[in-house]
């Protein structure tokens, strides 16, 4: 009886991990029409798999025709089209200039007695001038989606076991993220991103300590000191966009040739991303 239950979850497409996962999450969840004003005003309805999100107030852009996959876990995406105006010759006759877009909202947890989503994250590939990531925080009286881009110098992963510092944007110091060397946390690793996109990655599996010398390592300095990179969080510092997730933290230049290329690193592994 066991085998055929597990048989029929599997034939749906469904993961155990998954479903325990999904089955954690109260229900429903909800996500708000606009991110432009206050989450708690009156006429900012509460929605669920909202078709059209308001991106500002006048309502000159906006994304509709929102397809959602994964809602009510606890990341829901979508896929679905910017629609703004150039603004010329004013916002309400402008020409709309539409385009793909994609939705990520993440971190449910409860908000005025109901489940929602409290991050949304915009990403437009043809124009990334236009992505937005933008979370809930009060500001006076009034709750808002708003952005949640730090810009550290150098900051430690949720787990305090990858230590990330800019290269302070001087020509030839890489941006870098690594593992501190000890014997006790084999492999050690670590990530050099250079600005024009090129990823050097160090990987040692053996650590070697001669008498009087440190032992081999990729990553020699570390600062217990440096700020945390919460997950959901993002820091944007020389040109480096790092946003820290569940499954690591990742790195990625924001302009010039090499936009969009990077690493992905965690406590186990790194590798490169992008195109």
């Amino acid at each position: 009886m066991k085998r055929l239950i597990l048989t029929v979850i599997l034939g749906l497409g469904l993961s155990l991990p998954a479903m325990a996962q999904a089955a954690r999450l109260p229900q429903p969840i909800y996500f708000w029409g606009s991110v432009v004003a206050p989450v708690n005003a009156p006429y900012n309805f509460r929605v669920i798999r909202p078709s059209t999100i308001g991106l500002f107030r006048d309502g000159s852009w906006y994304v509709d025709h929102l397809h959602w996959t994964g809602w009510g876990s606890s990341v829901a995406q979508a896929r679905g089209i910017s629609n703004a105006s150039n603004g010329i010759p004013s916002q309400a006759q402008g020409k709309r200039i539409k385009m793909p877009a994609q939705i990520t909202l993440s971190n449910p947890g409860r908000f005025q007695g109901h489940e929602v989503y409290r991050c949304f994250q915009l990403t437009v590939p043809a124009f990334p001038a236009s992505d937005q990531h933008l979370c809930l925080k009060r500001s006076g009286g009034y709750w808002w989606l708003t952005s949640t881009v730090l810009s550290l110098t150098d900051f430690l992963s949720p787990d305090r076991k990858i230590w990330c510092v800019s290269g302070g944007g001087i020509p030839g110091i890489p941006f870098a993220c690594g593992t501190k060397p000890a014997a006790e946390t084999l492999p050690v690793f670590s990530a050099e991103l250079s600005n024009d996109g090129k990823v050097t990655i160090c990987f040692i599996t053996h650590l070697i300590q001669q008498p009087g010398h440190p032992p081999d390592a990729c990553f020699e300095n570390w600062d217990t000191r440096a700020p945390v990179l919460k997950v959901g969080q993002e820091t944007e510092q020389d040109g480096v966009l790092c946003q820290s997730e569940t499954n690591g933290i990742t790195c990625t230049l924001t302009s010039g040739r090499g936009r969009g290329k990077g690493f992905l690193i965690n406590s186990k592994n790194v590798k490169r991303v992008g195109p």
